[in-house]
Order: C-alpha cells, then sequence, then structure tokens
C-alpha cells in the first residue's frame, strides 16, 4: 500500500507547487489581476489527492487481504462479517478464478516447460522435482488479480471518500481500527476536532467545485475570500492526515 502514500505525496508537492506559483505571480501583479483562482485550485486538488489516496489505499489493501497479505477487518457491531466479506463482485468477475482452476493442467505444463525447460518434461521425475515450480506457478497464478482489481475500482469509483465519515467507511474494508480516534492521538488532538476540520475544508472545496466559489450574500461576482494562508494551513492538515492514516494502518 505503500505506493498509494507515495502518488499522494507527489500530488501535495504539486499542490505546493501551483501554491508558490501564486504567490510569485501576485507578487509581480497589480492590483488589476485577481490570481485567488490559483489558490482555489490549489485547493481542490489538495482534496482529491485524500480522495485518490484513499481509493487507492482501500483498493490495494483489499488485494492484499485476498492474497492473505493482510489480515482481514474483524467484524464490528451486531455485523457478523466484515465490510471486506460483505463487499460484492460479480459473478462474471469470480468465474475468472474458476476458469483459471480448469485450465490447470495447460497453463501448468506450459509453466513447468517454461520453467525448467522441454527436456525436463520427456524425462522421468519424481514428485518432488516438480513441486518448487508448480507451487511457485499456482501461486503467481492465484495472485494475479486482475479481475478483483478491476471489480473494486469499478465499485469504489463512483464513490467519493472526501468528508471524515465516508473516509472511515471507506476504510473499514481493509482495518477493524477506529480510524478517527486512532488519528487523532497521533496528531494530538480530538477526533471531534480531526473530522471538524477535514469537513471544513471539503465543504470550502465544495463551494468551489460546485459553486463557483461565489458568496449570494453580496453583488453578482463576489466570491468568499481566499488566501494562500488559508490554503497553506489546509494543505497542511491534508498532508498531515493522510500521513497518519497510512502509519495507523
Amino acid at each position: 500500500m505503500q505506493s498509494a502514500l507515495d502518488q499522494f505525496r507527489i500530488s501535495i508537492g504539486r499542490v505546493r507547487d501551483l501554491i508558490a506559483l501564486h504567490n510569485s505571480v501576485n507578487a509581480e501583479a497589480t492590483g488589476a489581476l485577481d490570481v485567488s483562482d490559483m489558490l482555489r485550485a490549489a485547493l481542490v486538488l489538495a482534496v482529491s489527492a485524500l480522495d485518490y489516496y484513499v481509493h487507492e489505499v482501500v483498493t490495494l489493501g483489499m488485494l492484499e487481504i485476498h492474497r492473505g497479505q493482510r489480515s482481514e477487518p474483524i467484524p464490528s457491531g451486531n455485523t457478523t462479517q466484515s465490510a471486506f466479506s460483505r463487499f460484492q463482485v460479480s459473478l462474471g468477475g469470480a468465474r475468472q478464478d474458476r476458469l483459471t482452476a480448469i485450465d490447470i493442467a495447460s497453463w501448468l505444463e506450459a509453466d513447468i516447460q517454461q520453467d525448467q525447460g522441454y527436456e525436463f518434461l520427456q524425462q522421468s521425475q519424481t514428485i518432488s522435482a516438480f513441486i518448487p515450480t508448480i507451487s511457485s506457478s499456482i501461486l503467481a497464478r492465484l495472485n494475479n488479480t486482475s479481475w478483483l482489481e478491476s471489480e473494486i475500482r469499478e465499485r469504489l469509483g463512483y464513490q467519493s471518500f472526501q468528508q471524515a465519515d465516508k473516509i472511515a467507511d471507506a476504510i473499514r474494508y481493509i482495518s477493524d481500527k477506529k480510524l478517527w480516534d486512532e488519528v487523532a492521538i497521533h496528531m494530538a488532538i480530538s477526533a471531534k476536532d480531526v473530522k471538524q476540520q477535514l469537513n471544513s475544508i471539503v465543504d470550502r472545496r465544495n463551494k468551489i467545485a460546485h459553486e463557483a466559489d461565489i458568496d449570494p450574500t453580496f453583488n453578482i461576482g463576489n466570491r468568499w475570500n481566499i488566501d494562500e494562508v488559508i490554503v497553506g494551513d489546509a494543505v497542511d492538515f491534508i498532508e498531515k492526515l493522510v500521513e497518519n492514516i497510512h502509519q495507523v494502518l
């Protein structure tokens, strides 16, 4: 799941570059030139980086659980199954694993021939001679979960993981930890404050993305105030939040 965090760090770096560009242009611009939309774009991109991180870390985490590389979350409350176990896939997707098993003779022979050479199959061999190749070949086939990854990405793709409750719901697919309680400990503030601050940033993002950041209480064209301090604080918070989420996971 490290790649999800690595990509987030790259995305946040781009956000900081955009803020720096705004500051540079703003320092040279006259009062007639309003470059504040660069800050609005930076805020939207920062929340987008968070959203993408959650999608990626959940997808990769679910694949690790399926492969036996990560423990399945323990069911919580009155449920007998974890969110992971309740995740639904299509029969068409699940059928891929069955087709792989049905066709085992053909691909296993091909794998052994590729690994040991054609002459190896023409000679008498003990079962023990085949075991290493058979084991690695079957493991490789079982770990080829491209069909499952496609299913997960398709089902999660239309969902937005920005608000605190939505992020917590997503993380339950891969972890049974109380996300915001754990993150709050690392950030040295209350879980309530973590969620309120995040939701406030996302609300502002939504004003920009869906309402053109227009303040309806003033004249036409007036927008809510924004500056590099507001955006910088939001970006710092999101970056710290994701780093601590990843540490918790």
